[in-house]
């Protein structure tokens, strides 16, 4: 799908702002490369408002990856 120049520009805009968010940089399960196709996703879906792709982004994409993770520190389990 092609993308004018100014969607391209916002869409550049989103993923730079999420990529350097604490969320992402917290997180350990989601590439950069997954947050990028994630972007083209969400507008190859329709999506152009960057608020509603920074959150979902953010709230579900990202948080889900959290949630799904192994659990670590104190409240891991013994796996031998």
């Amino acid at each position: 799908m092609a993308y004018d120049t100014a969607t391209v520009h916002m869409l550049r805009n989103v993923l730079d702002d999420v990529l350097s968010s604490p969320s992402f940089i917290r997180q350990q399960q989601r590439s950069a490369v997954e947050v990028a196709e994630r972007v083209l996703w969400l507008a190859s879906q329709g999506e152009r408002e960057p608020i509603r792709i920074k959150r979902h982004l953010l709230d579900e994409f990202l948080v889900s990856a959290e949630s799904d993770a192994e659990p670590v520190g104190p409240f891991a389990t013994a796996s031998d």
